[in-house]
């Protein structure tokens, strides 16, 4: 695993190589964005905001679709007070078409 990008999917950050499918919250923007780390090739970490900002993760929608029911339940006791809910929450589905970046990334 020779170049990878570290980006920033919602609350949290994902480890991506070209060709990973990942499941991305529904208000996820898939135009192209800038990673916060990236290695270009085996060794190498970028990490300046300057070099960075010139890199690009493009990706690709595959699908959307809602996940595995998430059932609560609320209960207090002697009171009769019961309460049941379900939840799913929806997801896109998205695969890493590129990792680009510019020749001032990957100096040695």
């Amino acid at each position: 695993m020779s170049k990878y990008a570290v980006i920033e999917v919602g609350s949290r950050q994902e480890k991506v190589v070209e060709g990973d499918i990942l499941e991305v919250p529904k208000s996820f923007s898939l135009e192209s964005m800038n990673p916060i780390l990236l290695s270009p090739r085996k060794g190498s970490i970028v990490t300046d905001k300057k070099s960075l900002s010139q890199c690009s993760v493009d990706l690709e929608l595959i699908d959307e679709k809602k996940l595995k029911k998430i059932n609560i339940f609320q209960y207090k006791n002697k009171t009769g007070n019961r309460r049941r809910v379900g939840y799913r929450d929806e997801v896109k589905v998205v695969k890493v078409k590129s990792i680009s970046n510019n020749k001032s990334g990957e100096e040695e």
